[in-house]
């Protein structure tokens, strides 16, 4: 395993360094908020974590795309309870929004998702080598392999390549308030019960979610944050442990870097999902998101960067991401 200390000052230095970037930059343009990732775990993706809100009333209808790759490789056995996750996880999430009434709107997303060996593992190993991080259990298993495997409460078996359609989830938003400097709304949400239990793409049940979105915005900066409650209905991987309420939270500091880019920081965290289990993978965790934001023309955005666990084994070891979106009315 690796160190949680390293993990820790791994997550303060990526920090640091983007902080020095943002307080030197020029700034002038506003992006979106938040980046559209969640954490993509492959044993709980299946249950509902809805996508950051961060849609403005004016926006019309907007349309976005992201590729998440995800690299996880987790070892832990417990007296009553092993986990191996080695495997590589790709997902594309696609999201149509637009207002509904005239302080209302709604968001429906599609996610497809494919599991395999991947190709990152060399990566991640060099990456680790270049900046000095211990592999932990990497040098002891195969590269580009797939093996899903749980025991304890509830039983998972994956060892093939695989792809399917998660669960579909539909939000609706209210706006408090809506203005230049400062937006409130509260969500909503519902995933319907369309992917396999069988492959991790849902957890055979509905699943709800209600959230607070709130952010400021100034010339050069803006800070966003959500908190809310995500309950599954039913859980068929973990036997009915994950039928529980679970807490998530999101943070984003934006910094424009001119007429065209946008560097962000975004941290976002959940509670445990799984009762009383001891493996760091289905407790609570936390991740770390550095990246930028590259406007092309007056509705297009280009978003791209990396996520970190930055609390080790409590999210996949990194996940690079790529999107776009587009809205009908210019930012």
């Amino acid at each position: 395993m690796r160190d949680s200390g390293v993990g820790a000052r791994r997550a303060a230095a990526l920090l640091v360094g983007l902080s020095g970037l943002l307080l030197i930059a020029p700034g002038m343009a506003r992006a979106d908020e938040f980046f559209p990732v969640r954490d993509e775990n492959p044993l709980i993706r299946g249950f509902y974590l809805p996508l950051p809100s961060d849609s403005r009333l004016t926006d019309g209808i907007s349309l976005s795309a992201t590729l998440s790759l995800a690299n996880t490789l987790s070892v832990e056995n417990r007296p009553h309870e092993s986990v191996l996750v080695d495997g590589e996880s790709d997902v594309l999430r696609l999201s149509y929004e637009d207002t509904l009434w005239q302080s209302w709107r709604y968001r429906l997303t599609v996610p497809i998702i494919h599991d395999s060996g991947g190709f990152l593992d060399t990566a991640v190993a060099s990456w680790h080598r270049a900046f000095g991080l211990p592999q932990g259990q990497r040098p002891f298993y195969p590269k580009n392999e797939i093996v899903y495997t749980y025991s304890g409460r509830g039983n998972v078996a994956i060892t093939q390549a695989q792809t399917g359609i998660g669960d579909i989830s539909g939000d609706i938003g209210w706006y408090a308030i809506d203005d230049a400097r400062r937006t409130v709304s509260l969500w909503g949400g519902l995933a319907a019960p369309t992917g396999s239990v069988s492959k991790l793409t849902g957890d055979g049940a509905w699943d709800g979610a209600v959230w607070a979105h709130g952010a400021l915005r100034w010339p050069k900066w803006q800070l966003a944050a959500e908190l809310g409650l995500a309950q599954p209905f039913g859980d068929e991987i973990f036997a009915g442990n994950a039928h529980k309420t679970s807490v998530f939270a999101r943070l984003a500091a934006t910094r424009a870097l001119g007429a065209l880019w946008s560097l962000r920081a975004q941290l976002d965290g959940q509670s445990g999902r799984v009762a009383d289990s001891d493996i760091r993978l289905l407790g609570p965790s936390l991740q770390l998101t550095i990246g930028a934001v590259r406007r092309l023309g007056e509705r297009w955005r280009l978003e791209f960067g990396f996520a970190e666990d930055a609390a080790v084994n409590t999210a996949p070891d990194i996940t690079f991401f790529l999107g776009i979106r587009r809205q009908s009315s210019a930012k």
